[in-house]
């Protein structure tokens, strides 16, 4: 399956989920996953292509949700909270503790 995480800025949140569902996976390509976000700077934003490519959609917060169900109606129902606030550096240890189990969690369910 496809996973796409969204953030805001793309600096943080969604790269560190990304490098850990990766990690996790420990090299199994069952699962592939990208990184994207919101702000009209950020480096990779979030597109129709990246929402279509996704078979879900792992957004940080709520509001992230919001502008799914806004601008991609259809897309709501692949769309997972992951409930991380925007309050980490990217190198931020307690950012990877606290995305860890989450996308552990997100794996297991998408093997079911």
């Amino acid at each position: 399956m496809n996973v796409l995480f969204v953030c805001t800025e793309n600096i943080a949140r969604s790269p560190m989920a990304e490098v850990i569902f990766n990690e996790l996976l420990g090299g199994d390509a069952r699962h592939r996953a990208r990184s994207v976000g919101v702000a009209s700077h950020a480096k990779r934003r979030l597109t129709t292509r990246e929402v279509a490519w996704a078979d879900v959609v792992a957004v940080m917060e709520m509001e992230h949700l919001e502008l799914i169900r806004m601008q991609w109606p259809d897309s709501e129902v692949k769309t997972v909270v992951l409930d991380v606030p925007d309050l980490f550096e990217p190198s931020d240890a307690a950012l990877r503790e606290l995305l860890t189990p989450k996308i552990r969690a997100l794996i297991e369910e998408l093997d079911r």
